[in-house]
């Protein structure tokens, strides 16, 4: 849906626009231009719904980003941030009702295929390896074969009318974007980033984050890490939030964005920690396929 604004708050955001650029390094500039894309490109992109049924519901989900997190977690060249990005790429085509979505909501095994394929997809778009079909079939052990896979790979495409790139900007690339406009924050960012990808790993299983856009989400997240991040005297994060109000062209304090922060710094708070991978396949490259090396993970079962 359009956003509408009435002359009002148009002048008002056109002279808080004038100020922020008036006020921030030549440097920042840059990345405020890069933020404001990225939330335009958000207004473009249809949000995802909630699609759960009975057949496949929030735990079939939460089994699959699990599932997700210990194969990327078995290679030292893939990031945890590609797991959201899969997620992203899964909800938008099980929200689209179009190919065959329908068919992944009524039976498990489809709706694992879906997750194994968007896994795969986003390997591509994100990663600078690939993560080869040929293993991906190896990970399921035989259950799925490679036509599966690349065929719900062009369904989804069709299905998301190849709008795959844009939808898939993450809470944590935003965050990045942040601590850019932050100088503050440079001895601590590495901290904060680290504290950031926990609660966005949280975010990434449970569906209700993936109904939010990526830009409300981010500051939740960062709202988390600061939370999390002990370095950092109270008055400096006060600092920073200050600047970021500023500096950003939207309200990072609106009633949307303040619920989104709430409803996932209760749900981290309910978590232990992310736990290591207990995955073993080899670190070198994702490429590699030895035949003798069990995987270490396997699709659940269906009856």
């Amino acid at each position: 849906r359009e956003a509408k604004y009435s002359v009002k708050q148009i002048n008002q955001r056109q002279k808080k626009r004038t100020m922020t650029y008036e006020t921030i390094e030549d440097n920042q500039v840059d990345v405020l231009d890069r933020i404001n894309a990225m939330r335009s490109q958000e207004e473009k992109t249809n949000r995802c719904q909630n699609y759960l049924t009975s057949t496949v519901n929030a735990s079939c989900r939460k089994a699959m980003v699990d599932w997700c997190f210990i194969v990327v977690d078995s290679f030292s060249a893939l990031n945890r941030e590609t797991v959201g990005i899969a997620m992203s790429i899964l909800d938008r085509y099980l929200s689209s009702g179009k190919g065959k979505s329908a068919e992944a909501l009524q039976n498990e095994q489809a709706f694992q295929l879906a997750a194994i394929t968007s896994l795969y997809m986003a390997v591509k778009i994100h990663e600078s390896v690939q993560l080869g079909i040929d293993m991906i079939v190896k990970l399921c052990r035989g259950l799925y074969k490679r036509s599966h896979i690349t065929a719900l790979e062009q369904d989804i495409l069709h299905s998301l009318e190849w709008r795959v790139y844009v939808s898939t900007t993450t809470p944590l690339e935003y965050v990045r974007h942040f601590l850019d406009l932050l100088p503050e924050s440079m001895d601590a960012t590495d901290v904060i980033l680290e504290n950031a990808m926990k609660h966005m790993d949280f975010a990434t299983a449970d569906l209700t984050f993936s109904t939010c856009r990526a830009s409300e989400l981010s500051v939740a997240c960062l709202a988390g890490a600061l939370n999390d991040t002990y370095v950092l005297s109270s008055l400096k994060k006060e600092a920073m939030w200050n600047q970021l109000s500023i500096k950003l062209d939207f309200d990072i304090a609106s009633n949307e964005i303040r619920k989104v922060e709430r409803q996932l710094l209760a749900k981290s708070t309910c978590h232990q920690p992310r736990r290591q991978s207990r995955a073993s396949l080899p670190r070198s490259s994702v490429n590699s396929a030895n035949e003798h090396l069990s995987s270490p993970v396997s699709v659940m079962q269906v009856a």
